[in-house]
């Protein structure tokens, strides 16, 4: 008879530890859920600081796999405005402490500015949805990267386009007429 019950005894007791092992996991402090941004395209709008030398607003949209064009005329000021295609403005604001958008560019083409003050966030850093933009002189040409940089607690008067996850990132190509 104890023959007969030894594999039985045998089995359930390795089912009654593996059963154990799984169901005493720290499971009641899960890994949280990190929402991935998913931008696939990005506006840039440009509208003349001075209106009154009928100079018209210039726009394009990037999307992945694309290079949109921009003819931009020559030494003018633009205030420059970036958009998401699902209209996470409001979020990276809300967030603001946490993202900052960069901008590489020949200063020879464009002179990128963050100066515009409601684009700063609490600790006075730029985000850079609202830029100022001056451009060179005619005939010049060249690429205007822009790229969006999530920072949480890495951002301050330190961190670069080298710091934190890329949300986005988009080549524009500039010419100025």
């Amino acid at each position: 008879m104890k023959k007969l019950f030894r594999p039985y005894l045998t089995a359930f007791l390795l089912g009654a530890l593996l059963i154990s092992t799984t169901s005493c996991g720290d499971d009641d402090d899960p890994e949280p859920i990190v929402e991935e941004e998913n931008i696939t395209s990005m506006t840039l709008r440009l509208e003349p600081v001075a209106t009154d030398k009928g100079i018209d607003p210039v726009e394009a949209t990037f999307t992945a796999g694309t290079t949109p064009a921009l003819n931009l005329r020559s030494n003018t000021q633009y205030t420059a405005t970036i958009t998401f295609n699902d209209k996470i403005e409001d979020e990276i604001r809300e967030e603001a402490e946490d993202h900052e958008i960069f901008f590489e560019v020949s200063e020879d083409l464009v002179v990128v500015q963050k100066i515009i003050p409601e684009d700063f966030d609490s600790n006075g850093r730029p985000v850079g949805l609202t830029t100022r933009m001056v451009t060179g002189n005619a005939g010049g040409t060249g690429d205007l990267k822009i790229t969006l940089k999530h920072q949480p607690d890495l951002k301050n008067d330190e961190s670069d386009i080298t710091v934190g996850e890329t949300d986005v990132a988009a080549t524009f190509k500039v010419t100025i007429q």
